[in-house]
């Protein structure tokens, strides 16, 4: 006799969640949060560490954060806040831009973005409108 599924069954995915037939995983908004963990050189463990939703109250786990990372969590605006501070960033970095591919040129624009001052912005706008 042949087995025959329904609906309300269950089954894995290979990340280990769980879903009703039929029913798809939720799609996970890309980030770059390992990304800037590694060009900072901190382990999950020390950037977990470096989490904290009081003084001294850990946010999460280095086990939730790796689940983050690899999309089988959903982020929260507050992890996102607390990672931002930790991993020197602004949020929309973590969001938008992979530190691995911009590499230096990231820190630099940030310091310049940081400055207020003439001299800055005229190198900044010289620098946006040459042609290269």
């Amino acid at each position: 006799m042949a087995m025959v599924l329904c609906n309300f069954e269950r089954y894995h995915d290979p990340r280990g969640l769980r879903y009703s037939l039929g029913m798809k995983a939720p799609r996970r908004e890309k980030h770059f949060v390992r990304q800037w963990r590694q060009y900072r050189k901190l382990s999950l463990r020390a950037f977990a560490d470096m989490l904290e939703s009081a003084p001294g109250v850990p946010l999460m786990t280095f086990v939730n954060i790796g689940r983050i990372e690899r999309g089988e969590q959903p982020y929260t605006q507050d992890f996102l806040e607390a990672a931002a501070e930790a991993l020197n960033a602004s949020v929309v970095d973590l969001l938008t831009v992979d530190p691995t591919k911009e590499g230096e040129v990231v820190d630099l624009l940030r310091i310049l973005r940081d400055r207020k001052d003439d001299q800055t912005l005229a190198v900044l706008k010289a620098l946006a409108s040459s042609k290269s």
